[in-house]
């Protein structure tokens, strides 16, 4: 039987405090009845694959699992081993050699070693931290609620658990110097990760910081010093030996995000819980699945009737190679040109390649770092 692969999204939706910049589905609640959430987490699970995929879900094997939020480190770790152990009834797990890759994002003042051998215990193999930054005078201005002494002792809690961490940073910040930015990355490396997530501060509606932005109370760091930032990125990791593997991403051979990839591949996944979204094929149909983002009300839902979906989407062939192109060619290694030739205006392909923006190698085409730096300007160029 050839199997083919699902990746697991859970999104837990709570947090301590809201962060300015922050436009993800996160809410300040105190307390909940988490025994409550596993149950409506593993029912809607069950529901999505029943009414959507038709098929026996072991006609697909599970390539990871991967629990966001939100904080999940917030959630106990008996939730995740019950969802782990749920995901492992429903799908097939023996198709690859090595393990099903596990993430839980963490942020450094929810975890310490206890808690993080418990995560461990219950099955997560790769810890995602939110440090953001080692400055502490930018950790105040992003809103985060831990300390540089805290995101410090919480790495290296959890590089004596596991073999594969990932950082989070972000850069381009206002007043944020190349030096501030040179030495809060060098610090990174001097934890050994694996994996980098570093990401360049958008400033996205209906946060803190755009209502700041639109009342002349930020001023973003201007795009020059921007640009140079990324730059100087590329060069520190691909020196210790971590190169991008996508616009913002960057690893160590063979730790690439194997749950993101499943996303800028176009791959299947199915996503669980307020806000979350599931993108699969099922039968011949590409199909888009979102949930209700509101907690309160997904919880209600779920218990009432099985699922918190909101909306259901059918994708077009086209609709299909657009995600595609648009998610794949953030990835270092591209897309085959074959597959989305028919949404592509192959005339202003050709003048990117002519002007180094992109590589056409074989049957790939590929952005180079200077394309990755002006990815959104070439994809409104090539895009039908």
């Amino acid at each position: 039987m050839v199997r083919k692969p699902v990746s697991i999204y859970i999104h837990w939706p709570f947090c301590t405090s809201k962060c300015p910049y922050c436009d993800f589905n996160s809410h300040i609640k105190q307390s909940i009845d988490q025994n409550d959430w596993l149950i409506a987490i593993k029912t809607e699970l069950n529901y999505l694959l029943e009414n959507f995929l038709f098929e026996s879900s072991y006609k697909y094997y599970l390539k990871s699992i991967f629990f966001g939020g939100g904080t999940p480190s917030l959630m106990e770790p008996f939730i995740v081993k019950g969802i782990i152990n749920e995901c492992e009834r429903l799908f097939y797990c023996k198709e690859l050699d090595k393990e099903i890759e596990i993430t839980l994002e963490a942020n450094p003042g929810s975890i310490f070693s206890d808690s993080l051998k418990r995560f461990f215990d219950a099955g997560v193999n790769r810890i995602s931290i939110g440090v953001q930054s080692f400055d502490k005078n930018l950790l105040l201005f992003l809103g985060r609620d831990h300390s540089v002494y805290e995101a410090k002792k919480a790495i290296e809690a959890s590089r004596n658990i596991f073999k594969n961490l990932s950082l989070d940073l972000m850069y381009a910040l206002p007043k944020q110097s190349m030096e501030d930015w040179e030495r809060s990355l060098n610090e990174a490396f001097q934890f050994d990760p694996d994996h980098l997530s570093l990401y360049q501060l958008t400033i996205e509606k209906g946060t803190a910081f755009y209502n700041r932005y639109k009342n002349g109370n930020l001023i973003p760091l201007k795009d020059d010093l921007a640009t140079k930032m990324y730059y100087m990125t590329e060069e520190i990791t691909k020196r210790n030996n971590m190169p991008a593997y996508e616009v913002s991403n960057y690893s160590k051979l063979d730790k690439n995000c194997i749950h993101n990839l499943s996303y800028w591949k176009s791959e299947d996944w199915i996503g669980i819980g307020p806000g979350a979204t599931s993108r699969f094929f099922s039968g011949a149909k590409r199909m888009q699945i979102n949930i209700r983002k509101d907690p309160n009300s997904w919880l209600k839902d779920v218990q009432n009737k099985q699922n918190g979906v909101s909306e259901v989407l059918e994708e077009t062939a086209e609709d299909y190679m657009i995600e595609k192109v648009i998610m794949g060619l953030r990835l270092v290694n591209g897309i085959n040109l074959d597959e989305v030739k028919k949404v592509l205006r192959m005339d202003r392909l050709r003048m990117l390649i002519e002007n180094s923006f992109i590589i056409h190698k074989e049957k790939l085409i590929k952005t180079t770092f200077k394309g990755r730096l002006n990815l959104n300007t070439i994809l409104a160029e090539i895009v039908k």
